[in-house]
């Protein structure tokens, strides 16, 4: 039975060129024999259905006859194209930029030969940390506890026992490198990569530490304060250099992101560097004007309520907001101001508002 090389790529029939290559690149790459789960069979399988339907006339037999009638040219052959990729002696493949292919299958690049134990680096981590409208405001340090991976304390990274003797790593003799070949469509290719024996190190501990097995980096919890960027808004994040994963025998150590949550204030709102807030006055206070205490986060100041204020209107006060992402300065605050209206009256209050009332008031 003739194979579906359209359920191989899991494409409809009458997919696009561009469909068809998006497909295998991603099978491509999950099945090669070098990945984990990955087959030679499959891999083989993917490769020779992208042969013929990357080809406008094998796709076409194939569609009429369930088949390809070849020329006795297979797609290993030399001058064989592939799937629009041709081969030229002097400049290798055309029509395609080949080393992205050629990266997004075997994992590895044209530096991925170079790279060294030295050279790798730790992952970076994300956390939340939630924190208080002041701590944003004046700068505090807050703690922070995460487990991640740190250097050894039993080897100090060096992934060996104490005292054990080094060797020359068997795998790759002490180069650091192994030396593959791989069976594909486009021929045999050579590849170079770093010795996962010895993690590109080209040595190897006799005997390895009992305490991380070798690895040079454990699971454990870590605490350390950071200094919260003062006027640093929710859902921003902040870089803490070093404080990620560490990678193993001497990498560099990832970075921690601090993503900030602040906490709603009962007393301000935020946008931007400025505050926002609600102030109320005594209906004589609005009418008559004159100054009022007035809470900041910054202390309290006296504010001055103009002579007939109607309620509802704001009033700015410079520099008493949020500090500035730049660092310099500082946003506004802006007080809206209510009249309020009292509840009960005495009979007094009440002959005074009636006397007002008969005055126009």
């Amino acid at each position: 039975m003739a194979k579906d090389y359209y359920a191989i790529l899991g494409v409809a029939r009458g997919a696009s060129e561009d469909e068809i290559k998006k497909a295998y690149r991603k099978l491509a790459h999950t099945h090669h024999p070098d990945k984990k789960g990955g087959t030679e069979a499959k891999f083989k399988e993917i490769n020779e259905a992208y042969q013929v339907l990357s080809d406008k006339m094998k796709r076409q037999q194939y569609d009429m006859y369930g088949r390809v009638f070849e020329g006795g040219q297979g797609a290993g052959a030399p001058g064989g194209g592939f799937g629009g990729f041709q081969w030229d002696a002097a400049g290798g493949f055309e029509g395609e930029n080949f080393s992205d292919i050629f990266e997004d299958f075997f994992g590895f690049g044209r530096q991925g030969a170079r790279a060294s134990a030295k050279s790798a680096r730790g992952e970076d981590i994300q956390v939340t940390l939630g924190v208080d409208l002041e701590d944003v405001a004046f700068g505090k340090e807050k703690e922070i506890r995460l487990k991640r991976h740190v250097a050894c304390a039993q080897c100090s990274g060096s992934g060996a026992e104490p005292k054990s003797e080094i060797i020359s790593c068997e795998t790759c003799g002490g180069t650091g490198q192994v030396h593959t070949q791989h069976r594909t469509v486009f021929g045999v290719i050579a590849q170079t990569g770093v010795c996962a024996h010895c993690h590109g190190r080209g040595k190897t501990p006799k005997h390895k530490c009992a305490h991380c097995h070798g690895a040079g980096i454990r699971q454990e919890s870590d605490a350390f304060t950071v200094k919260i960027p003062a006027g640093i808004d929710s859902r921003e994040a902040f870089r803490v250099a070093g404080k990620g994963e560490e990678a193993p025998y001497g990498g560099k150590a990832g970075d921690l992101y601090v993503i900030v949550s602040v906490a709603s204030h009962s007393e301000f709102s935020r946008q931007g560097s400025d505050l926002y807030k609600n102030s109320r006055v005594s209906f004589s206070q609005a009418a008559l004007g004159g100054k009022q205490e007035v809470s900041t986060l910054w202390g309290a100041i006296t504010l001055s309520i103009p002579q007939g204020v109607q309620s509802g209107t704001v009033i700015r006060v410079p520099g008493k907001g949020m500090p500035k992402k730049s660092g310099y300065g500082k946003g506004d605050l802006f007080v809206s101001v209510f009249v309020e209206t009292p509840a009960k009256l005495s009979h007094r209050q009440k002959e005074l508002l009636d006397e007002l009332k008969k005055e126009g008031l």
